[in-house]
């Protein structure tokens, strides 16, 4: 049986373009996930700066997050949690360097699936409301709902359970 050159090139231009898109599609659903994030950190600094600048409110807000990420942390990294939260604190630990360890206070979990979004130093929050020094937040099928309130003489935003 015998293949013409032509047939030939033509399998290998088949296969060619298959592994390209393949390699588009998924470098756009890579996009999509880190505008999301991006999203999320947006629209959770607009929403504290929309209760700082208020005299006092206390609002539930719900924030979109990739279905990939089971909860959103806040805290110390430098301290210890509950028992409850406990493996969610040695991972992130684990994944983060010592800047981040320091300087941040928002964090995703699992930080491996966050990618470079992981970590974050979200300004004019209050944490001393949570439970322990360091909380989560569990998100449910792409949502997670934070209460967050400010009364009139208050100068950060508490960051609370709903």
């Amino acid at each position: 049986m015998e293949i013409s050159f032509g047939m030939i090139f033509s399998v290998i231009i088949i296969i060619a373009i298959i592994g390209v898109a393949v390699y588009a599609i998924t470098t756009f659903l890579h996009v999509g996930k880190t505008a999301e994030l991006s999203l999320f950190y947006k629209n959770f600094q607009d929403s504290i700066e929309d209760i700082w600048s208020s005299a006092s409110s206390s609002r539930v807000f719900s924030f979109s997050l990739p279905k990939t990420i089971e909860s959103v942390c806040f805290g110390s990294l430098t301290t210890s949690s509950s028992a409850q939260y406990n493996q969610e604190l040695k991972d992130l630990k684990m994944y983060s360097s010592g800047f981040e360890q320091q300087n941040t206070n928002t964090f995703l979990y699992p930080a491996k699936n966050a990618g470079e979004f992981a970590f974050k130093k979200v300004d004019k929050i209050d944490l001393s409301k949570l439970a322990a020094r360091f909380d989560c937040f569990e998100v449910n099928s792409g949502k997670v709902k934070i209460r967050l309130s400010k009364e009139e003489l208050d100068s950060l935003v508490k960051v609370e359970h709903e």
